[in-house]
């Protein structure tokens, strides 16, 4: 990957579901923090390492959810922006996240979920 943060391939890596190209943008220590319903701000869903981050990322890709983003504000240590996703019966589930970067990869992304 080239140095800096490469939004709009990361953004395809997550639309097209590419877990190998997904995952590459997050540093090996990397922290995924999820505040939605069941998870709230007192225990939210926390995941570390790329190791864990790329079992839930294949978890996933293998699911019938379609993903869109929009809605990006990228700078040179953070980004943020929105995930749709689109479960089989047109309910959805919005994403608001923000991920800090180091070195063009992510350290840290925090996302807040609401459900349909």
């Amino acid at each position: 990957m080239p140095p800096g943060f490469d939004f709009p391939a990361f953004a395809a890596a997550i639309e097209q579901k590419d877990v190998g190209r997904w995952l590459d943008f997050y540093a090996d220590d990397a922290e995924w923090i999820e505040y939605r319903p069941g998870a709230p701000p007192s225990a939210p869903v926390r995941m570390a390492g790329r190791e864990t981050i790329g079992r839930f990322l294949s978890a996933v890709a293998a699911s019938d959810l379609r993903l869109a983003v929009d809605d990006e504000v990228v700078g040179p240590e953070r980004a943020a922006f929105r995930v749709t996703c689109t479960l089989p019966d047109g309910r959805r589930i919005l994403e608001h996240v923000i991920v800090h970067l180091h070195e063009g990869r992510i350290v840290r992304q925090v996302e807040i979920e609401a459900w349909d």
